[in-house]
């Protein structure tokens, strides 16, 4: 299973808020343990879509100078559950930010109902790298935030 848990991003408003997408699909390995039969979606994994979705609007908003490494999560609250194959609708808009230091309110619908929400506290780091780690770092940045649709979701909010 790859990391990169989002689907798309479909808006990103710089300094105020990003939406984005996701489903976790049946056929993950994940759900022969969780749970046999009513294949359920773990909470972790619900916060960590909304740590990425929080973490892409930092970035652009950053102009990408640094990426944002969740370093809080409070007031986690898991509303219902959510089953593999649900439409995941994940919002996070940015509250505050103080030198490198962000925090989000965060939100997942499932189907369209209230899912889960927490707030998130993150810190921009900019990574001390050999040039060839650096360039490396880059280039994933960049081609993952094209593979999910990224450029298009800031257009969108540019208009």
């Amino acid at each position: 299973m790859r990391f990169v848990l989002l689907d798309q991003l479909i808006k990103i408003e710089r300094g105020h808020r990003a939406q984005a997408i996701a489903t976790f699909p049946s056929g993950l390995e994940l759900f022969a343990d969780h749970f046999p039969g009513q294949p359920i979606v773990p909470g972790v994994l619900l916060t960590e879509t909304m740590c990425q979705t929080a973490g892409w609007l930092i970035a652009a908003t950053c102009d990408f100078s640094g990426w944002p490494l969740i370093a809080r999560i409070d007031r986690a609250n898991f509303r219902r559950l959510v089953n593999a194959d649900e439409a995941l609708a994940i919002e996070a808009t940015l509250t505050a930010s103080r030198d490198d230091t962000y925090e989000v309110m965060a939100t997942v619908r499932a189907s369209g109902e209230p899912a889960a929400d927490a707030r998130l506290l993150f810190k921009l780091f900019r990574f001390d790298l050999t040039t060839e780690r650096s360039a490396s770092l880059d280039a994933w940045g960049r081609a993952t935030f094209e593979r999910l649709n990224g450029p298009a979701a800031l257009l969108a909010t540019d208009r």
